[in-house]
């Protein structure tokens, strides 16, 4: 049997057990029943910024293993792009070499190449300025899908206060350099898109198209998986319109549905854009132009992808139909080496008139040429 001081200790370290223990259940309840809920959302989005800032610090390792040079080649104000003596390593590894980059508004061009050649190396360059690009060239660069948030799919690709603030601060500086300057009036334009009355509208009907219900548009982020976020990434891109837009795989996260939508709007893009896709259909039904990336090099070709197809095929059958020419012609001067030799030393050295050949002075003089040019040639 325990002793009244043992039983007075026990009732104390209870009673101090449960003083520990109030807070903590104080904390975790509320009157509605709703504080776990919110804890373990924080929890989520700490997982969240974690990730994200390790996702930030790669990025910044890359870009600090990268050197890029090249010299603009444009008009500083020009919507034109062009780009010369640019060279690109990654690691000390030569990806591009003195090559040229032409990118022209109003072309959609599709950057295709062996895996590994740096192909969206060269976008991340791109879409970090490594590479000398005016800064009113805005540049969207979708890299990632958007981050878990509270915020619904709507309001996250309405959200574009600092691009409508850029915007106006590159139309006043416009407007006092040149009023009538052609990308004056293409701000003018894109800051109209941007207006609040229309947004919410265009905003909607680019969340539908890649697949998104009404309902789901005034779903959180948070609840969303990260292929339907990327959608919405791919959505906020394009209710921006930037006067550059850089995509790496597109329709990787797309149904059929919303593949087809997506072909069909770039189809409108009328700036710069620049994409990566392993589609055939999709390159034949967006680009313009196609960029090759080979040997180190950017070889440039009009057209979508089947007609840089048709394009490569016949110069390479150019190509070789040049080469078994010049091998004939090798294989021509091989065969009549000797002879033409002879006539170069009767007529050059010898100076010997036809006539001349039939006096026996000459015989000899002609036999110990021959026997010279024999001793010569090896023969």
């Amino acid at each position: 049997m325990p002793s009244d001081l043992a039983k007075k200790k026990a009732a104390k370290k209870k009673e101090a057990a449960k003083a520990r223990q109030r807070p903590k259940k104080s904390e975790e309840v509320n009157g509605d029943g709703e504080q776990p809920e919110i804890q373990e959302n924080g929890a989520d989005s700490n997982g969240v910024g974690s990730l994200t800032k390790e996702l930030d610090e790669f990025e910044l390792r890359k870009t600090e293993a990268r050197a890029v040079t090249g010299v603009l080649a444009s008009h500083p104000n020009s919507t034109d792009v062009h780009i010369s003596s640019l060279s690109l390593t990654f690691h000390g590894q030569e990806l591009l070499a003195d090559t040229s980059l032409e990118l022209n508004s109003g072309r959609r061009y599709g950057l295709i190449g062996l895996n590994g050649t740096g192909k969206s190396m060269l976008l991340s360059a791109i879409g970090h300025r490594e590479i000398p690009i005016p800064e009113h060239i805005d540049i969207y660069h979708l890299t990632r899908e958007m981050a878990p948030s509270d915020k619904t799919a709507l309001q996250c690709v309405m959200e574009v206060d600092e691009q409508r603030i850029m915007l106006e601060k590159e139309a006043e500086r416009l407007a006092h350099e040149d009023s009538e300057c052609e990308k004056l009036m293409e701000l003018y334009e894109r800051l109209e898109e941007l207006d609040a009355d229309k947004a919410e509208m265009r905003a909607s009907r680019i969340l539908h198209g890649l697949g998104f219900s009404a309902t789901m548009q005034q779903k959180k982020l948070k609840d969303f998986s990260g292929g339907w976020r990327m959608r919405v990434a791919l959505a906020r891109a394009l209710f921006i319109k930037p006067f550059m837009l850089l995509l790496d795989e597109p329709t990787n996260h797309l149904d059929l549905d919303a593949c087809v939508w997506l072909e069909e709007e770039l189809k409108s893009f009328k700036r710069i854009l620049v994409l990566i896709s392993h589609s055939q259909d999709f390159l034949n039904g967006v680009c313009t132009n196609i960029i090759h990336l080979h040997q180190r090099k950017l070889k440039y070709y009009t057209g979508n992808y089947d007609q840089y197809v048709k394009t490569r095929a016949e110069l390479e059958e150019n190509q070789m139909k040049r080469f078994n020419w010049e091998q004939d012609q090798i294989a021509h001067m091989k065969v009549n080496k000797r002879p033409n030799l002879f006539n170069f030393i009767y007529k050059n050295i010898l100076k010997i008139k036809p006539e001349e050949c039939k006096s026996p002075l000459t015989q000899h003089s002609l036999s110990k040429s021959r026997r010279w040019q024999s001793d010569a040639l090896g023969c």
